[in-house]
């Protein structure tokens, strides 16, 4: 596939054309007369299934980039240019003065994707429907991999299922869909006021606490938790399921990296967070009763 021909073909060629990224999909920056647009190329050899232009019709897309080309062979999309600060961006201050209407839009894209109800439950299919039969079993299979992956990494392979026999009675199933890639650097406070989230193209099938768990898994000790556990008003069975799916979250990103090759992961650090992921899994578990299972030692 000749990507520069593919916009030259829609564009002309009296453009500048940059990649500027190639992670799943590949990316370019396009320099038009007056503006610059990206145009995203997405790969069916992708690490996973990227439905971010299906979410155009499931949700309010006063949230999303503004499309203006797509098509289908090759499966493109070309975006206008956000112009804004990303949240790991943002300056202490800035992020307090940002931080209510940011929740706010957490909050309200994750009711308006996950008001859409699918079949299945879990990892997604071109359809939209949910792998698996159940949405425990796609917990201890999910978590299973990533256990295996991590398998170096003792202190982390063995929390899931210690998590899960002492809490498997308080998950609730539900087959809503649900963002599961909403870290600090794929939401942009822009110029205009407005909050967009730059990549969503992730999905499950699951409970839409599982999406705050991820949010939660790169904003803990943050204001952005703080406000967000004050705007949901949460049980106590629904605190320590937010805080389970956040040490998910963080075990599958963990995992995720190990297979980038990454090995110092007691080093890694979510976007836009001052601590480490092993100190913020660590104050999970206190939280959850399961101190013993600390990876950072007091």
């Amino acid at each position: 596939m000749n990507y520069i021909d593919k916009i030259k073909e829609v564009f002309g060629s009296n453009i500048k054309i940059d990649e500027v990224g190639e992670t799943s999909n590949k990316v370019f920056r396009v320099t038009l007369s007056d503006r610059v647009v990206y145009a995203k190329f997405y790969r069916d050899n992708s690490s996973h299934i990227d439905n971010e232009l299906k979410i155009y019709d499931l949700c309010d897309n006063s949230y999303l980039k503004e499309i203006i080309y797509k098509c289908d062979d090759p499966k493109m999309a070309v975006f206008s240019e956000l112009v804004g600060k990303t949240i790991d961006e943002l300056s202490t201050e800035e992020l307090e003065n940002h931080s209510d209407k940011i929740v706010d839009s957490v909050i309200c894209f994750f009711e308006s994707i996950s008001s859409n109800k699918v079949s299945g439950f879990g990892l997604l299919d071109e359809k939209l429907c949910g792998r698996s039969l159940s949405f425990i079993d796609f917990l201890r299979n999910r978590q299973s991999d990533t256990a295996s992956t991590l398998n170096d990494y003792p202190e982390l392979s063995i929390l899931a299922d210690a998590i899960l026999d002492k809490y498997h009675s308080i998950i609730v199933s539900d087959n809503s869909l649900v963002p599961i890639d909403t870290n600090m650097k794929n939401i942009m406070v822009c110029d205009d006021g407005s909050i967009k989230f730059v990549d969503p193209g992730e999905m499950i099938s699951g409970p839409i606490l599982m999406g705050y768990g991820d949010f939660v898994a790169h904003t803990y000790k943050t204001v952005l938790y703080d406000k967000l556990v004050e705007r949901l008003s949460l049980s106590s069975n629904d605190l320590k399921l937010l805080r389970i799916y956040a040490i998910f979250s963080s075990l599958n990103i963990l995992a995720f990296l190990r297979k980038l090759g990454v090995s110092e992961l007691d080093k890694v650090i979510p976007f836009g967070n001052s601590y480490s992921f092993y100190e913020l899994i660590s104050e999970h578990l206190d939280e959850l009763d399961l101190s013993e299972k600390r990876l950072i030692k007091k």
